[in-house]
């Protein structure tokens, strides 16, 4: 996992692919239309809105593409845990690159997104998105960019 400021991308990515990417998201804005942004066969942006919960039952992670996760507006608080924290409710789908999970146990981090900071997650990171960072749930705009593995080999 990465968290860090998004200016600092080059730090991290040294792919050239990832010029596109980071030059692609300069044109995703608060006013952008959810749904899937500049697609192609090696990233694809997926814009979406929506609040935040006191409760979130999605645990994820996938295998096929690295999220880099970005909030316009809003905060939004994920939960990270690794494979002993929590059982398997759905094997991996080679469909959708997704495998839903249960906690077990604490997560391992906890992070709190917001605007100008990207959250970046491997195969090995479980996430569980969706919280509210207190106890007032909040809307938030988010990107979720999908890479391809290949390029962070």
């Amino acid at each position: 996992m990465i968290f860090d400021k998004i200016k600092n991308w080059p730090l991290y990515f040294k792919h050239d692919i990832f010029e596109s990417i980071f030059k692609d998201l300069e044109a995703i804005t608060v006013d952008t239309v959810n749904g899937i942004h500049f697609k192609n066969e090696n990233y694809y942006f997926k814009v979406m809105s929506y609040e935040t919960q006191l409760d979130s039952n999605i645990i994820e992670n996938h295998i096929k593409e690295v999220d880099i996760q970005i909030v316009l507006t809003g905060t939004e608080k994920i939960k990270i845990y690794d494979e002993k924290s929590v059982e398997i409710i759905r094997p991996y789908n080679v469909e959708d690159d997704c495998q839903f999970y249960k906690n077990v146990s604490a997560p391992h981090s906890v992070i709190i997104l917001q605007p100008d900071f990207m959250a970046v997650f491997f195969s090995q990171d479980i996430h569980h998105p969706l919280f509210a960072v207190d106890s007032n749930t909040n809307k938030i705009k988010k990107i979720v960019i999908k890479v391809n593995e290949k390029f962070f080999a």
